[in-house]
């Protein structure tokens, strides 16, 4: 049996109140913090990033997957849309330290991932897109003060401007020499898709250079600013020498996972309640192949949405951020899902799930960018 739901506006981000079969499968409705950024406002294994790794066992164990969280900015007041409260942060550390998980470097769950190494159950990531002073003030001394490694994204241009609510050069060498692994995000954190090639490779390589200069090394992990890519996106960011790349796509990582389009949970004010956040961090990948549409942006609208399942599974429900669906399964292993009208452009979401074991919720997001 299939199920497609579009709930109404209190559920238009994300998972919210209660575990129902519904509402634990969610929404795709611009799930969690939008990547916004107003300036002028108060990769596989990265080896010159990882001294504090260097000397600590990395765990191991049998699971195939984890889970990556995303954050913006803490305890801020004035954008709720990429901030989490400091209470809701309080409450994501006393979960993640109660013994049931365990939180490891981003390098190292990909590296694990790449190379059959296996991980702990419940292995959680933690990442943190845009480099924003409350990350220096807040984030990391309580991250290191429960041992829990951390990935910052940094769009270079942000920290040369000088703004009041950006971390500096300075702050982010004391990181690195904590430990904290850097990763790239552009260099003005721009739509990249909307750009043309020849400026996306532009600003990869300005923003390289500008890590060279200031940090001594250049990060082989990426996060796309917004979460958007395209085929040509993509391929510009590997040939740019990173290994490893996130969008802002709900979803567990597994090794079957595009590890240039890995998903993340993202976190803020209005999703980053402890019912959700727990939803996230107990989940499992949702393994498919042959998606459709290939292209993370949208030659076609509306959109004809489809996979293939890897696996057996149950009943399968899916959400679209936009659009009435309609969805069929072609015999035991094909989903498609047909939309009645175009969807707006900017952004496109749709998440698709099935109970797995232990009342874990398997899980697939997508995200699109609608020109």
């Amino acid at each position: 049996m299939f199920r497609c739901m579009i709930f109404g506006a209190a559920f238009a981000v994300g998972l919210t109140f209660g575990i129902s079969p519904g509402m634990a499968q969610g929404t795709a409705q611009d799930e969690g913090a939008s990547d916004t950024t107003t300036s002028g406002q108060s990769p596989a294994i990265q080896e010159s990033t990882a001294t504090s790794s260097a000397t600590a066992a990395i765990p191991t164990g049998d699971a195939s997957s984890a889970v990556v969280f995303m954050y913006h900015r803490f305890a801020e007041t004035d954008f709720p849309s990429t901030n989490i409260r400091g209470p809701q942060f309080e409450a994501h550390l006393r979960e993640l330290s109660n013994g049931k998980y365990t939180v490891m470097g981003v390098p190292e769950i990909v590296d694990a991932l790449q190379n059959g190494k296996g991980l702990p159950d419940y292995a959680i990531g933690i990442t943190v897109d845009d480099a924003y002073r409350s990350v220096y003030d807040v984030a990391w001394p309580a991250f290191k003060k429960h041992n829990m490694p951390m990935t910052v994204f940094v769009a270079s241009e942000q920290v040369d401007a000088g703004y009041e609510n950006y971390m500096t050069w300075d702050m982010l060498r004391e990181l690195v020499k904590e430990g904290v692994t850097i990763g790239g995000h552009s260099r003005h954190h721009s739509h990249l898709p909307s750009l043309p090639i020849e400026d996306v490779k532009a600003e990869l390589a300005h923003s390289a250079e500008r890590f060279q200069e200031e940090l001594g090394f250049v990060p082989d992990i990426f996060a796309y600013p917004y979460g958007e890519a395209s085929d040509e996106v993509i391929t510009a960011v590997r040939e740019a020498g990173y290994k490893v790349a996130f969008g802002q796509q709900s979803g567990a990582i597994s090794t079957e996972s595009d590890m240039m389009y890995l998903p993340r949970f993202a976190m803020n004010e209005n999703y980053g309640e402890m019912d959700r956040f727990t939803l996230a961090a107990n989940s499992l990948p949702l393994p498919v192949s042959d998606v459709t549409p290939p292209n993370y942006t949208l030659e076609r609208n509306p959109p004809a949405f489809g996979f293939t399942l890897r696996e057996k599974a149950g009943d399968i429900a899916c959400y679209p951020s936009e659009g009435e669906p309609t969805m069929n399964r072609l015999g035991d292993e094909r989903v498609e899902i047909r939309l009645n009208a175009p969807v707006s452009s900017g952004r496109w979401r749709i998440n698709c799930t099935s109970m797995g074991p232990d009342g874990r919720w398997r899980w697939f997001g997508m995200l699109y960018t609608v020109p």
